[in-house]
């Protein structure tokens, strides 16, 4: 639907586990590392887990692409089976000839172990990956157990894979599935993307689709991480509806409010988002401030003033000083007063407010004035939050060489003027006038071809940059000597002051990557490299 008005080879943001989208973040290399080293000579189970949405399968199809050509391998997606269910998938995916009717549990398992002798006297490594293996029933766990145990003095015939959410470690965590939980050899949990990974991904994900620029900025990047929590399969769906909301608007970029407004489409209720101002969290702390003030106010007027001083002018003074309210002060006096009338005592006493009264009101005026101060330092930030930055769209298309020609093209035409003999004008003047003309017309011809010249400079630059073959045109033996590149940010500027992030780290033009290749020129959607004198173009954000 937008891949053409984006200019996108392909959708980019599908939920489908497609490896050629797998974004290798540090936590994913790292869980891609532990099946790999789980699927060594030991054999035995690997276990990978993670929330929903993560991308587990993506990296186990990532690791089928990968097995050597000596591996069969049965790939189970619906472990919701008995244990006579799963055997029969297993012998259907290693290709086991069985009979359908009548076979048992012993059957069952005696083909399969026959198949496992028989790949390994053939050299041939055999791999049971499932999905979803929370689902998995403790028998049908154990049945996999007792699978493993056909093994040789150095190596399990078997290498068994689970991967599900984190219901499968607690499951693996019951007393009658100990002795599984010591045969898994490597184990794996995956965390969700960080904000950082996550504008990462996306941009990853677009250059995949083979986006020369950029469709999301910063503040529609911070919505999708905090709506998507770092889970990338939310972060596809938010990415998905938001670049069709931008194509339906006629937006060159997505910013925070189509974002917004994206996550609703897609979440529903779940998508909606509340300031941090008015979370519960918020709106909890704001309520036991209110409480604990209240407390305070009824316990300071449940206590009876002492009357052991006199009240005189001086305290009254003294608290008017102590940041005392006029208000504050008369409420004390009227106590005193109401104090003195009700008193027995025959000479009217005057009640002076004792100390920890007076701490405790001017404490409570303090709290008063702090909660006004921040209320309204609350709407002031809530207003702010709500207007919403008005972005323009910036359109790719700017084409110097038409601004170039154009520009010659006005210098050529300029006309040249001649100086004719009119009737009454000397001779003196007339030769005055033709002087200026020909210093004028000498300038302009010096100007236009220094223009011609830099078009044409221009131009070979241009024709340069055009004759350098793509890496993918290169012989075969450059292109499986060039080690493996991963561009990851490009800043072009035309002050050759550009820089690219390749393999984690910044270089400028010039600068060499690794040993034999260095980094030749960047250009706005390409980069010129240098592999041993040969010269060839990248995409500016690729992997090798």
């Amino acid at each position: 639907m937008y891949t053409a008005y984006f200019g996108l080879k392909e959708a980019p943001f599908t939920i489908a586990p497609n490896p050629a989208f797998l974004f290798m973040s540090d936590r994913h290399r790292e869980a891609l590392a532990h099946l790999t080293f789980g699927l060594g000579d030991n054999g035995g189970f690997v276990l990978l887990t993670g929330e929903v949405g993560t991308g587990k399968t993506t990296i186990c199809r990532s690791v089928m692409e990968q097995l050597p050509e000596n591996t069969q391998a049965s790939f189970i997606l619906n472990p919701t089976l008995s244990c006579e269910e799963l055997l029969a998938a297993i012998c259907d995916n290693l290709k086991i000839r069985y009979k359908k009717t009548g076979a048992t549990l012993k059957y069952l398992t005696d083909k399969i172990q026959d198949k496992l002798l028989k790949n390994h006297k053939e050299n041939i490594n055999t791999l049971l990956i499932i999905d979803e293996a929370q689902h998995l029933k403790p028998e049908v766990l154990e049945q996999l157990r007792l699978l493993t145990n056909l093994e040789t003095n150095t190596q399990k015939l078997l290498q068994v894979i689970l991967i599900g959410q984190p219901e499968l470690q607690q499951l693996l965590q019951r007393r009658d599935l100990r002795q599984l939980a010591q045969r898994i050899t490597a184990r794996y949990h995956l965390l969700p993307l960080t904000k950082e990974e996550v504008k990462q991904y996306i941009q990853h994900r677009l250059s995949v689709a083979q986006c020369t620029r950029q469709l999301f900025n910063n503040a529609a990047i911070s919505t999708i991480h905090r709506i998507s929590k770092g889970i990338p399969r939310v972060i596809n769906l938010l990415c998905d509806r938001s670049l069709i909301n931008a194509y339906s608007n006629n937006d060159a970029l997505v910013n925070k409010k189509i974002a917004t407004k994206s996550a609703i489409d897609a979440l529903g209720d779940e998508g909606k988002t509340v300031s941090t101002w008015f979370a519960d969290p918020m709106k909890f702390a704001y309520g036991a401030m209110l409480l604990a003030i209240t407390l305070a106010g009824g316990f300071w007027l449940g206590q009876k003033p002492s009357l052991e001083v006199a009240y005189t002018a001086s305290d009254a003074t003294k608290e008017q000083s102590s940041n005392y309210t006029a208000e504050k002060v008369a409420a004390n006096k009227a106590i005193v007063n109401d104090v003195t009338n009700t008193s027995s005592i025959s000479e009217k006493p005057i009640v002076k407010v004792t100390d920890e009264q007076s701490a405790l009101l001017a404490r409570i005026a303090a709290l008063e004035n702090r909660i006004t101060a921040q209320t309204a330092e609350i709407k002031d930030k809530t207003t702010e939050l709500s207007i919403e930055p008005v972005e323009q769209a910036k359109i790719v298309g700017y084409q110097p060489e038409k601004f170039k020609d154009r520009q010659i093209a006005a210098i050529q035409s300029k006309q040249e003027f001649t100086v004719t003999a009119t009737e009454g004008v000397s001779n003196e003047l007339l030769a005055r006038f033709q002087s200026a003309i020909n210093d004028t017309n000498d300038a302009n011809s010096t100007s236009t071809e220094s223009t011609l010249q830099a078009a044409s400079d221009s131009s070979n630059d241009e024709f340069y940059d055009s004759e350098i073959k793509s890496l993918l045109d290169m012989p075969k033996e450059i292109q499986d000597s060039v080690p493996a590149l991963q561009f990851e940010q490009h800043v072009f500027a035309s002050d050759g002051q550009g820089w690219v992030r390749v393999n984690g780290e910044d270089k400028h033009q010039g600068e060499e990557i690794t040993e034999g290749l260095a980094l030749v020129n960047i250009l706005p959607q390409k980069v010129i490299l240098s592999f041993h004198g040969e010269q060839f173009s990248l995409p500016a954000l690729s992997s090798w």
